[in-house]
């Protein structure tokens, strides 16, 4: 799904990221990602080159000693079920594609950036237990140290986070630098304390995408923030960010003091103009681990009810993605969501500059400044913090490859 995309088409742009078990290839527009082989990274990157199938063929040839040489047709039928080969029998070839990543460590593609701790909210049910500052956050300099060093290593998608992200000092200067050295980036908010100004200078990166999180009509969204008032000056930020031509995602966390309002929050959603309505669980961390907002079995289907409904009524105006069983209690206990591989493929930046798996994970792959990209993303380390994951459990269901073919020989 691709939130904010522009009328015109957009042709594809692919990129290649090497690890030690093989590689990614992915689409930067979609986020869609395939696993490859050494073999299949190698096709890609030379159809890339030269453009021409017939050509490909006599390459591969020589470049592996075939003797007899390789026909096309042979050469389709050896990679028929290679991810780009429908786009080249139709001659829709990549021009280019970005090489990044390593075949010694596992480096991510995608990061989420917690910009600070700090919140001008204390919400019961907060996975980073926000609301003061740690004690050493990076500065606004250490900040563009660390997204220079994940963009010049294949990162091209970030998400900023918080607290309430737009708290850190030197907000502007660090949405604009992000703007500039990630293809995408997702800017999360409680939609509070927003000024014309902060919406405006937003508007200008047409790269940056707003979710806004709104947990419950007015009353139980007042409730859960512990403010009043609460609702009404997020939704009304909401539509004027929504209005300023920013693309909008209105996100709720369900839990059973709100699972009902699910169906109504969709409806505000899509009168203020969001693009996308989101529900998903609330993770048992930080201040919601006591296990208090669970859902119930019976709690679930009737969010799933609700989400049907919703789609039914005001799927042609707003994406509504279904209710399915990733979104359970059991998936957070062992499942594995789409584009979701923590650690391989996804690091969470803390605002003290600590490396995690991903944002519900305390145990540490290391320091973002301190310690190099590459030992961070050592196969040893990633196991060693697999291992002692209590709250990551997709980390669990990642399953590689074995490295079959070395990227050198092309370089």
């Amino acid at each position: 799904m691709v939130i904010g995309t522009p009328k015109k088409k957009v042709a594809p742009q692919f990129g290649i990221h090497l690890q030690p078990s093989g590689a990614i290839l992915y689409e930067t527009n979609t986020l869609n990602y395939f696993r490859l082989s050494g073999v299949g990274a190698e096709l890609a990157m030379l159809m890339a080159q030269l453009q021409d199938m017939e050509k490909t063929a006599y390459v591969w040839s020589h470049m592996n000693g075939l003797e007899e040489g390789m026909t096309v047709e042979e050469l389709r039928d050896m990679f028929a079920d290679h991810p780009l080969t429908a786009l080249w029998e139709k001659g829709i070839l990549p021009s280019s594609i970005r090489i990044t990543g390593s075949s010694q460590a596992y480096l991510p593609i995608r990061s989420t950036l917690q910009f600070t701790n700090s919140c001008n909210l204390s919400c019961p049910f907060c996975y980073a237990s926000s609301g003061r500052p740690y004690e050493k956050e990076l500065t606004t300099e250490e900040w563009i140290l660390v997204m220079e060093k994940l963009a010049a290593n294949g990162v091209f998608d970030i998400t900023i986070t918080g607290g309430e992200a737009r708290l850190v000092k030197g907000f502007h200067r660090l949405l604009a630098t992000a703007s500039c050295l990630f293809i995408n980036v997702h800017l999360f908010s409680n939609g509070l304390g927003w000024t014309g100004d902060d919406i405006a200078f937003v508007k200008q990166f047409n790269n940056v995408r707003c979710q806004v999180s709104v947990d419950g009509y007015e009353e139980t969204h007042d409730k859960m923030r512990g403010k009043k008032g609460a609702y009404k000056e997020t939704m009304s930020n909401a539509r004027k960010i929504a209005e300023a031509g920013i693309p909008l995602i209105i996100a709720m966390t369900v839990s059973p003091i709100n699972y009902l309002d699910v169906e109504k929050v969709a409806e505000e959603a899509c009168a203020v103009g969001a693009r996308v309505f989101r529900a998903g669980i609330t993770l048992p961390v930080g201040r919601a681990g006591d296990g208090i907002f669970f859902l119930s079995k019976e709690q679930r289907e009737r969010v799933k009810e609700q989400i049907d409904r919703a789609i039914k009524k005001w799927g042609n105006r707003i994406v509504i993605p279904d209710w399915r069983e990733e979104d359970s209690n059991e998936h957070h206990k062992g499942g594995e969501a789409d584009f979701c591989t923590p650690g391989y493929l996804n690091w969470y930046v803390r605002a003290d500059g600590m490396v995690t798996p991903c944002q519900v994970e305390e145990a540490s792959m290391g320091h973002i400044l301190k310690d190099s990209i590459l030992e961070i993303g050592a196969e040893e380390r990633l196991l060693e913090v697999r291992a002692k994951s209590k709250s990551c459990y997709c980390i669990h269901r990642v399953e590689l490859p074995e490295p079959d073919q070395p990227f050198r020989k092309l370089f």
